[in-house]
């Protein structure tokens, strides 16, 4: 068992930020603990509870492996499914690509289906020296006590050509209207095309700059967030009523379009159909999205609620345009932080960094924790790159138009946290690796809970 801090605590960033504010500990909030549930998994990036009432879970690995985890956290040796022969093998470094989504379908209980998406190889149709290959696709599971997976079953349902290794996004979820969401990536080929990363964020040539607009070209798909119908249009799929853009606007899968990196989405299990979407930084800001609607979403115009200034990237202009190009208004997030590169000598924003990468955002709807109902859960990998040091901080909603929603840190572990997950009943679980990357057995399944 890992405890938290008591309380809610503010006591470990210096400094008070214009658009992250510190609450004052509430002598009322109840004091917080991780519960720990399951251990010796390698870079668990998802958890779903399987809807048969048996409590049991899905534990997704980066690595290609999905796991059956019992109520009680025991974990069945024996994997549920083994995509590793379907995808490109991950690095034993410091690695973004693997298995990054999945989502079961609402009605699994009856039909088996669920969806993923991974990075697999290359394919021949692919333009040359690009890096891999991305894969959204169905399966179909035999349920009952026990869960396998027929790797026969895949049904590809998009198949992407990316050109490097980075920027992939991943996450997956089914919104309350019954349509799959899928977050794509800006393709990260702003760093390089191949194999290896040849310009980091802080050093990208003007030549290469033209890849960040990709984000903004809604005839593609990169950088977005999509929603389609997987119920028909077999054996593809089809466009729901609603989405934005008809064929000759672009590309008609898009729902919101101006995202880098959206790495995790998650809806409000209330059934409002808000999605929240958390956008990694490129350089200085990271940011989670209430997305309520179509929209753009402002990258490369805008990183957070920040100008962007690309060749400049630790001066960033003070004004900028905050329209796309069609004039539309560019969404702002409801939450934002600094990241540890605005300490940077070189930085001029003036301002102590918080922590490294988001990773999630839940709205709490459980019934355990009555001081977080209501509130948005947010997790960072780490406060520092190097050291593991994960953290989770909890938004406070307002009611004030484009305001940030004020945040407080409540936690921080030895581990990196990578993801966070939800229950049917709204309770909250932190899924953590103490590497960089997809290998070793050092990631851990735990339960957001009241101190005893």
């Amino acid at each position: 068992m890992m405890k938290a801090f008591k309380g809610w605590s503010n006591c470990c960033v210096a400094g008070l930020l214009s658009s992250f504010v510190w609450l004052s500990p509430n002598a009322q909030a109840q004091k917080l603990e991780l519960t720990l549930l399951a251990s010796d998994l390698t870079a668990p990036i998802h958890l779903e509870e399987l809807p048969d009432g048996s409590g049991r879970f899905v534990v997704v690995q980066q690595d290609g492996l999905v796991k059956l985890m019992a109520a009680d956290g025991k974990v069945q040796p024996e994997p549920v499914m083994d995509l590793r022969s379907r995808m490109l093998p991950v690095a034993n470094d410091f690695e973004e690509r693997g298995l990054l989504g999945f989502a079961l379908h609402p009605q699994f209980a009856k039909n088996g289906r669920f969806f993923v998406s991974y990075s697999s190889p290359l394919r021949d149709t692919a333009p040359q020296n690009w890096n891999y290959t991305r894969r959204i696709s169905e399966f179909t599971a035999k349920t009952g006590n026990t869960l396998s997976v027929d790797l026969q079953t895949e049904r590809v349902l998009i198949a992407l050509d990316w050109p490097s290794r980075k920027h992939n996004g991943g996450a997956m979820a089914f919104g309350p209207d019954g349509m799959l969401y899928i977050g794509m990536g800006d393709s990260g080929a702003s760093h390089g095309i191949g194999k290896s990363v040849i310009w980091e964020a802080f050093n990208v040539p003007a030549e290469a700059l033209l890849w960040d607009d990709i984000a903004q070209d809604r005839h593609s798909l990169y950088g977005k967030i999509l929603r389609i119908d997987v119920d028909h249009g077999f054996p593809g799929y089809a466009i729901p009523t609603g989405n934005p853009l008809t064929a000759s606007q672009g590309r008609p899968e898009i729902w919101a379009w101006g995202f880098r990196n959206p790495y995790r989405i998650a809806f409000d299990s209330n059934g409002s159909g808000d999605l929240y979407v958390t956008a990694i930084a490129e350089t200085l800001w990271e940011a989670a999205y209430k997305v309520s609607g179509p929209g753009n979403f402002g990258w490369p115009r805008m990183e957070a609620t920040h100008c962007v200034d690309r060749l400049k990237p630790r001066h960033p202009p003070k004004q900028c345009d905050k329209t796309g190009s069609d004039g539309e208004a560019l969404e702002m997030p409801v939450v934002e932080y600094a990241n540890m590169q605005t300490n940077h000598p070189e930085s001029t924003l003036g301002v102590k960094g918080v922590g490294t990468a988001i990773t999630g955002a839940r709205m709490y709807r459980g019934e355990k924790i009555p001081s977080l109902q209501g509130k948005l859960v947010v997790a960072d990998w780490s406060a520092s790159f190097k050291q593991a040091s994960g953290q989770l901080f909890v938004a406070h909603p307002t009611n004030q138009s484009q305001a940030l929603w004020p945040l407080e840190k409540i936690l921080q572990i030895d581990s990196r946290i990578i993801s966070l997950a939800q229950d049917r009943r709204g309770e909250i679980y932190v899924l953590t690796h103490d590497g960089m990357g997809p290998f070793g057995n050092t990631g851990k399944v735990y339960k957001l809970q009241p101190s005893p």
